[in-house]
Protein backbone atom coordinates (compact mmCIF):
# COMPACT_ATOMS: atom_id res chain seq x y z
CA UNK A 1 0.00 0.00 0.00
CA UNK A 2 2.95 2.28 1.13
CA UNK A 3 4.37 1.52 -2.41
CA UNK A 4 1.61 2.19 -4.09
CA UNK A 5 1.30 5.57 -2.76
CA UNK A 6 4.86 6.43 -3.21
CA UNK A 7 4.68 5.06 -7.11
CA UNK A 8 1.18 7.25 -7.31
CA UNK A 9 2.95 10.73 -5.90
CA UNK A 10 5.91 10.32 -7.60
CA UNK A 11 3.96 9.99 -11.54
CA UNK A 12 2.19 13.03 -10.08
CA UNK A 13 5.31 14.80 -10.41
CA UNK A 14 7.36 13.17 -13.58
CA UNK A 15 4.19 13.03 -15.51
CA UNK A 16 4.02 17.28 -15.91
CA UNK A 17 7.84 17.13 -15.97
CA UNK A 18 7.86 15.09 -18.66
CA UNK A 19 4.87 16.87 -20.44
CA UNK A 20 7.38 20.19 -19.60
CA UNK A 21 10.01 18.85 -21.26
CA UNK A 22 8.36 18.23 -24.36
CA UNK A 23 7.06 21.24 -24.86
CA UNK A 24 10.35 23.03 -24.31
CA UNK A 25 11.79 21.09 -27.20
CA UNK A 26 8.76 21.76 -29.18
CA UNK A 27 9.21 25.64 -28.63
CA UNK A 28 11.91 25.90 -31.17
CA UNK A 29 10.43 24.26 -33.92
CA UNK A 30 7.05 25.80 -33.47
CA UNK A 31 8.64 29.51 -33.34
CA UNK A 32 10.58 28.56 -36.71
CA UNK A 33 7.83 27.46 -38.55
CA UNK A 34 6.18 30.23 -37.57
CA UNK A 35 8.78 32.76 -38.65
CA UNK A 36 8.21 35.68 -38.63
CA UNK A 37 6.26 35.93 -35.39
CA UNK A 38 6.57 39.69 -34.31
CA UNK A 39 7.46 42.76 -36.18
CA UNK A 40 10.40 43.44 -38.08
CA UNK A 41 12.82 46.23 -37.58
CA UNK A 42 14.54 47.73 -40.85
CA UNK A 43 17.16 50.23 -39.70
CA UNK A 44 18.14 52.66 -41.95
CA UNK A 45 21.88 54.85 -41.29
CA UNK A 46 20.64 57.80 -42.51
CA UNK A 47 17.71 60.86 -41.70
CA UNK A 48 14.44 60.57 -43.48
CA UNK A 49 14.13 62.12 -46.96
CA UNK A 50 17.30 60.37 -48.73
CA UNK A 51 17.37 57.52 -51.22
CA UNK A 52 18.31 55.06 -48.87
CA UNK A 53 14.97 56.14 -46.41
CA UNK A 54 13.24 56.23 -49.76
CA UNK A 55 13.86 53.08 -50.82
CA UNK A 56 13.25 51.41 -47.59
CA UNK A 57 10.10 52.83 -47.35
CA UNK A 58 8.89 52.09 -50.98
CA UNK A 59 10.24 47.99 -50.23
CA UNK A 60 8.71 47.97 -46.45
CA UNK A 61 4.95 48.28 -48.47
CA UNK A 62 5.58 44.83 -50.12
CA UNK A 63 7.31 43.05 -47.87
CA UNK A 64 5.19 43.76 -44.89
CA UNK A 65 2.40 41.72 -47.05
CA UNK A 66 4.32 38.84 -47.42
CA UNK A 67 5.61 38.03 -44.45
CA UNK A 68 2.55 39.18 -42.99
CA UNK A 69 3.90 41.13 -39.98
CA UNK A 70 4.65 44.89 -39.80
CA UNK A 71 8.05 46.21 -40.84
CA UNK A 72 8.99 49.10 -38.80
CA UNK A 73 11.45 51.61 -40.01
CA UNK A 74 13.78 52.74 -37.89
CA UNK A 75 16.10 55.72 -38.21
CA UNK A 76 19.58 55.84 -36.77
CA UNK A 77 21.80 58.30 -38.32
CA UNK A 78 25.31 59.20 -37.41
CA UNK A 79 28.81 58.01 -38.44
CA UNK A 80 28.40 57.75 -41.70
CA UNK A 81 25.98 54.93 -41.14
CA UNK A 82 28.03 53.17 -38.96
CA UNK A 83 25.65 53.23 -35.84
CA UNK A 84 23.08 51.72 -37.66
CA UNK A 85 25.06 48.69 -39.12
CA UNK A 86 27.03 47.95 -35.72
CA UNK A 87 23.23 47.46 -34.14
CA UNK A 88 22.54 45.56 -36.85
CA UNK A 89 26.02 43.70 -35.98
CA UNK A 90 25.04 43.19 -32.48
CA UNK A 91 21.63 42.27 -32.98
CA UNK A 92 19.77 38.91 -32.19
CA UNK A 93 20.11 36.55 -35.67
CA UNK A 94 16.74 35.29 -35.70
CA UNK A 95 15.53 37.35 -38.30
CA UNK A 96 13.32 40.20 -37.14
CA UNK A 97 15.99 42.47 -37.41
CA UNK A 98 17.34 44.13 -41.00
CA UNK A 99 18.86 47.58 -41.75
CA UNK A 100 19.94 48.83 -45.72
CA UNK A 101 23.82 49.11 -46.47
CA UNK A 102 25.45 51.84 -48.13
CA UNK A 103 28.13 49.77 -50.70
CA UNK A 104 31.09 50.18 -51.33
CA UNK A 105 30.13 53.21 -48.67
CA UNK A 106 30.50 50.70 -45.49
CA UNK A 107 33.22 48.90 -46.76
CA UNK A 108 35.74 51.92 -46.98
CA UNK A 109 34.49 51.51 -43.33
CA UNK A 110 35.57 48.43 -42.54
CA UNK A 111 38.73 48.67 -44.09
CA UNK A 112 39.57 52.22 -43.19
CA UNK A 113 37.45 53.67 -40.90
CA UNK A 114 38.83 55.43 -37.32
CA UNK A 115 37.23 53.78 -34.95
CA UNK A 116 37.49 50.79 -36.68
CA UNK A 117 33.47 49.60 -37.15
CA UNK A 118 32.29 46.40 -35.14
CA UNK A 119 31.01 44.85 -38.12
CA UNK A 120 32.53 42.40 -41.23
CA UNK A 121 30.55 42.81 -44.27
CA UNK A 122 31.40 39.36 -45.91
CA UNK A 123 29.72 37.91 -42.45
CA UNK A 124 26.26 39.37 -42.59
CA UNK A 125 23.14 37.45 -43.90
CA UNK A 126 22.40 38.72 -47.15
CA UNK A 127 18.86 39.59 -48.23
CA UNK A 128 19.18 41.11 -51.53
CA UNK A 129 20.36 44.50 -53.11
CA UNK A 130 17.28 46.61 -53.97
CA UNK A 131 19.46 49.22 -56.51
CA UNK A 132 22.35 50.67 -57.92
CA UNK A 133 22.03 54.33 -58.12
CA UNK A 134 24.53 56.37 -60.45
CA UNK A 135 25.93 60.20 -59.37
CA UNK A 136 25.88 63.19 -60.75
CA UNK A 137 29.06 65.81 -59.68
CA UNK A 138 27.07 69.29 -58.96
CA UNK A 139 27.89 72.75 -57.66
CA UNK A 140 26.16 75.36 -55.63
CA UNK A 141 24.72 78.01 -58.02
CA UNK A 142 26.38 80.16 -56.27
CA UNK A 143 29.26 78.91 -56.35
CA UNK A 144 31.54 80.11 -59.66
CA UNK A 145 32.23 76.33 -60.64
CA UNK A 146 30.91 75.36 -64.19
CA UNK A 147 33.31 72.68 -65.63
CA UNK A 148 35.80 70.83 -64.51
CA UNK A 149 38.93 73.15 -64.83
CA UNK A 150 37.15 75.75 -62.29
CA UNK A 151 37.54 73.04 -59.79
CA UNK A 152 41.32 72.27 -60.77
CA UNK A 153 41.97 76.06 -60.51
CA UNK A 154 40.35 76.62 -56.92
CA UNK A 155 43.07 76.58 -54.06
CA UNK A 156 39.92 74.01 -52.11
CA UNK A 157 36.54 73.05 -52.75
CA UNK A 158 34.79 72.94 -50.24
CA UNK A 159 32.48 69.46 -50.20
CA UNK A 160 29.61 69.22 -47.68
CA UNK A 161 29.20 65.61 -46.36
CA UNK A 162 27.19 63.23 -44.21
CA UNK A 163 30.54 61.58 -42.83
CA UNK A 164 33.43 58.95 -43.94
CA UNK A 165 32.52 56.12 -45.49
CA UNK A 166 29.70 56.87 -46.91
CA UNK A 167 29.61 55.93 -50.61
CA UNK A 168 29.12 59.92 -51.44
CA UNK A 169 32.24 60.12 -49.84
CA UNK A 170 33.95 57.44 -51.22
CA UNK A 171 32.85 58.80 -54.96
CA UNK A 172 34.06 62.71 -53.72
CA UNK A 173 37.75 61.42 -52.56
CA UNK A 174 37.96 59.55 -55.58
CA UNK A 175 37.03 62.03 -57.88
CA UNK A 176 39.03 64.97 -56.47
CA UNK A 177 42.30 62.31 -56.04
CA UNK A 178 41.39 61.27 -59.96
CA UNK A 179 40.69 64.72 -61.35
CA UNK A 180 43.40 66.50 -59.32
CA UNK A 181 41.25 69.02 -57.70
CA UNK A 182 41.93 69.76 -53.56
CA UNK A 183 38.18 68.90 -51.10
CA UNK A 184 37.93 69.87 -48.11
CA UNK A 185 35.31 67.83 -46.56
CA UNK A 186 33.21 69.42 -44.01
CA UNK A 187 31.52 66.31 -42.72
CA UNK A 188 28.65 65.66 -40.13
CA UNK A 189 25.35 66.39 -41.64
CA UNK A 190 22.62 63.78 -40.70
CA UNK A 191 21.69 63.00 -44.41
CA UNK A 192 22.09 64.22 -48.31
CA UNK A 193 19.45 66.79 -48.26
CA UNK A 194 20.95 68.36 -45.22
CA UNK A 195 24.12 68.50 -46.79
CA UNK A 196 22.55 69.52 -50.02
CA UNK A 197 21.04 72.51 -48.00
CA UNK A 198 24.30 73.65 -46.34
CA UNK A 199 25.82 74.61 -50.39
CA UNK A 200 22.12 75.92 -50.68
CA UNK A 201 23.44 78.24 -47.57
CA UNK A 202 26.92 78.77 -48.74
CA UNK A 203 28.52 76.15 -46.04
CA UNK A 204 29.82 74.03 -48.93
CA UNK A 205 30.55 74.27 -52.47
CA UNK A 206 30.08 70.98 -54.37
CA UNK A 207 29.40 66.96 -54.15
CA UNK A 208 27.98 64.07 -55.22
CA UNK A 209 24.48 63.42 -55.64
CA UNK A 210 22.38 60.17 -56.02
CA UNK A 211 20.42 60.48 -59.17
CA UNK A 212 17.67 58.27 -58.26
CA UNK A 213 16.51 60.33 -54.63
CA UNK A 214 13.91 63.21 -55.57
CA UNK A 215 14.93 64.70 -52.94
CA UNK A 216 18.64 65.57 -53.98
CA UNK A 217 17.90 65.88 -57.24
CA UNK A 218 15.03 68.38 -56.36
CA UNK A 219 18.11 70.67 -55.95
CA UNK A 220 19.19 70.56 -59.41
CA UNK A 221 15.69 70.91 -60.72
CA UNK A 222 15.31 74.40 -58.51
CA UNK A 223 18.67 75.40 -59.66
CA UNK A 224 20.02 75.55 -56.14
CA UNK A 225 22.97 73.13 -57.80
CA UNK A 226 24.16 73.21 -61.09
CA UNK A 227 25.16 69.21 -62.62
CA UNK A 228 28.81 69.44 -63.64
CA UNK A 229 29.12 65.75 -64.63
CA UNK A 230 27.28 62.66 -64.69
CA UNK A 231 29.12 58.96 -63.41
CA UNK A 232 27.86 57.34 -66.36
CA UNK A 233 29.17 55.54 -69.56
CA UNK A 234 26.37 57.29 -72.07
CA UNK A 235 24.66 60.84 -71.20
CA UNK A 236 21.79 60.88 -68.74
CA UNK A 237 18.14 61.89 -70.63
CA UNK A 238 17.59 63.52 -67.68
CA UNK A 239 20.37 65.83 -68.28
CA UNK A 240 21.75 65.31 -72.05
CA UNK A 241 24.24 68.11 -71.76
CA UNK A 242 26.08 67.19 -68.84
CA UNK A 243 29.00 65.40 -69.90
CA UNK A 244 30.30 61.99 -68.41
CA UNK A 245 33.16 61.21 -66.88
CA UNK A 246 34.42 59.24 -69.96
CA UNK A 247 33.82 62.63 -71.97
CA UNK A 248 35.88 64.55 -69.70
CA UNK A 249 38.74 61.62 -70.12
CA UNK A 250 37.90 59.21 -66.34
CA UNK A 251 36.25 56.39 -67.04
CA UNK A 252 37.62 54.58 -64.88
CA UNK A 253 35.05 56.57 -62.23
CA UNK A 254 31.83 55.34 -64.32
CA UNK A 255 31.68 52.65 -61.56
CA UNK A 256 30.96 54.10 -58.55
CA UNK A 257 27.36 54.14 -58.06
CA UNK A 258 25.90 53.61 -54.24
CA UNK A 259 24.38 49.90 -53.99
CA UNK A 260 21.63 50.05 -51.16
CA UNK A 261 21.56 46.29 -50.09
CA UNK A 262 19.52 44.63 -47.46
CA UNK A 263 21.22 42.03 -45.06
CA UNK A 264 20.31 40.58 -41.68
CA UNK A 265 22.89 39.46 -38.64
CA UNK A 266 25.31 37.20 -39.50
CA UNK A 267 24.29 33.46 -38.13
CA UNK A 268 20.66 33.81 -39.40
CA UNK A 269 18.73 30.39 -39.80
CA UNK A 270 18.58 28.93 -43.16
CA UNK A 271 14.83 28.52 -42.98
CA UNK A 272 14.16 31.82 -42.15
CA UNK A 273 16.48 33.58 -44.19
CA UNK A 274 15.23 31.23 -47.13
CA UNK A 275 11.57 33.03 -46.09
CA UNK A 276 13.07 36.36 -46.36
CA UNK A 277 14.73 36.32 -49.53
CA UNK A 278 11.78 34.78 -50.96
CA UNK A 279 9.77 37.62 -49.98
CA UNK A 280 12.35 39.63 -50.75
CA UNK A 281 12.26 38.94 -54.39
CA UNK A 282 8.74 38.62 -54.50
CA UNK A 283 8.03 42.49 -53.72
CA UNK A 284 9.60 43.65 -56.54
CA UNK A 285 6.60 41.99 -58.24
CA UNK A 286 4.18 44.23 -56.23
CA UNK A 287 2.50 47.30 -58.24
CA UNK A 288 2.19 49.61 -55.47
CA UNK A 289 5.70 48.93 -55.08
CA UNK A 290 6.76 49.65 -58.62
CA UNK A 291 4.41 52.52 -58.13
CA UNK A 292 6.26 54.23 -55.61
CA UNK A 293 9.67 53.70 -57.47
CA UNK A 294 7.87 55.41 -60.61
CA UNK A 295 6.99 58.25 -58.66
CA UNK A 296 10.54 58.84 -57.29
CA UNK A 297 11.52 58.56 -60.92
CA UNK A 298 14.23 55.65 -59.50
CA UNK A 299 14.07 52.02 -61.24
CA UNK A 300 14.85 48.62 -59.18
CA UNK A 301 17.75 46.53 -59.91
CA UNK A 302 16.97 43.95 -57.42
CA UNK A 303 20.08 40.91 -57.14
CA UNK A 304 18.88 38.58 -54.36
CA UNK A 305 20.34 36.73 -52.06
CA UNK A 306 23.76 35.13 -52.69
CA UNK A 307 23.94 36.12 -56.27
CA UNK A 308 25.18 39.86 -54.63
CA UNK A 309 28.30 37.94 -53.30
CA UNK A 310 29.95 38.44 -55.89
CA UNK A 311 29.59 42.02 -56.59
CA UNK A 312 30.20 42.60 -52.59
CA UNK A 313 33.90 40.64 -53.40
CA UNK A 314 34.48 42.90 -56.73
CA UNK A 315 34.06 46.53 -54.68
CA UNK A 316 35.65 45.27 -51.75
CA UNK A 317 38.67 45.09 -54.62
CA UNK A 318 38.22 48.16 -55.82
CA UNK A 319 38.43 49.99 -52.66
CA UNK A 320 41.73 47.79 -51.84
CA UNK A 321 43.33 49.09 -55.16
CA UNK A 322 42.73 52.77 -54.17
CA UNK A 323 43.65 52.06 -50.54
CA UNK A 324 46.40 55.24 -50.35
CA UNK A 325 43.67 57.15 -51.13
CA UNK A 326 41.41 56.57 -48.38
CA UNK A 327 44.16 56.20 -45.63
CA UNK A 328 45.26 59.44 -46.57
CA UNK A 329 41.53 60.77 -46.35
CA UNK A 330 40.75 59.90 -43.13
CA UNK A 331 40.59 62.38 -40.46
Amino acid sequence: MQRSVIFFLTQLVVMPLAALALNLIAVPVAAAEDFPNKSISWLVPYAPGGGFDLHSRAVVRGLKKRLGVSVIIKNVPGAGGNIGWNLLWKAKPDGHTLAIVNIPGAIVSELYGKPKPQYSLRKFSWIGRISAAPYVWAAGAKTPYRALEDLQKAKEVIISEVGVGGTAWVTATLTANVMKFKPKMILGYPGAPAANMAIVRGEGEARALGMDSPGQMRSIHEGDLVPLWVYLDKRDPEFPNVPTVGELGYPELAVLASHRVVAAPPGVPKDRLKKLREAFADTFKDPEVLRAFKKMKAKPLPVVGDQWTPMLNSLFGLMEKYSNVFVKAMP
